[in-house]
């Protein structure tokens, strides 16, 4: 009877259904991992991750739904593909990313990584608005819309300065937004893509 309830407790919170939920914003393949780790081995990005991307696959086959959310991995993941050409089990451990990005952003009102989609957000409203990124912008935007108290993103922005100013003076980006010219080429790719999102 001790052991019944203590599985009842170890598994509340855990969402079963996370996993095909995941596929099915085009995680495929994640269940045929097998953990070797190959992915966390070769990921470029592993250090700054707060979950190995090993980890992350477990936690979604487990439904570890508000975890997996709130993760900072699928954001930090630069979708360089390395995990996937090395995957011995031919796991789209990027295109799993890439969807939990996709439930996150969906669900931010209730969870998720709120950073990491005040990032994509801005970063995909101005791709959208202008065909090309404007850094200043985005920085702006991102810091702006994250849940952060006003004072800290002042204070983001004012320890940030330095680095702008740097990015500045090697003139590393113009100092005002420039629109492509085929800006609806753009836009359409970007609609293309949304349909093919709600289509899923």
């Amino acid at each position: 009877m001790v052991e019944d309830s203590h599985n009842k407790a170890a598994i509340k919170g855990l969402d079963p259904e996370f996993k095909f939920e995941v596929i099915q914003a085009g995680g495929e393949g994640l269940s045929a991992c097998y953990q070797c780790g190959t992915c966390t081995g070769g990921c470029p990005s592993v250090e700054d991750m707060d979950y190995t991307p090993r980890q992350i696959i477990r936690m979604v086959a487990f439904g570890m739904r508000e975890k997996v959310l709130n993760a900072t991995t699928p954001f930090i993941c630069a979708s360089c593909y390395l995990c996937q050409m090395r995957c011995p089990r031919d796991v789209k451990i990027t295109d799993v990313m890439a969807a939990i990005k996709s439930i996150s952003i969906k669900y931010s009102n209730s969870s998720g990584n709120t950073k990491g989609q005040a990032f994509y957000t801005s970063f995909n409203e101005i791709v959208y608005n202008l065909g090309r990124l404007f850094e200043p912008m985005l920085m702006l935007k991102a810091t702006f819309r994250s849940k952060e108290s006003f004072g800290n993103k002042i204070k983001y922005l004012i320890k940030s300065a330095p680095l702008g100013i740097e990015f500045i003076k090697h003139r590393k980006f113009p100092l005002k937004p420039q629109k492509v010219e085929s800006i609806e080429e753009v836009r359409k790719i970007y609609e293309n893509v949304r349909r093919m999102e709600a289509e899923k």
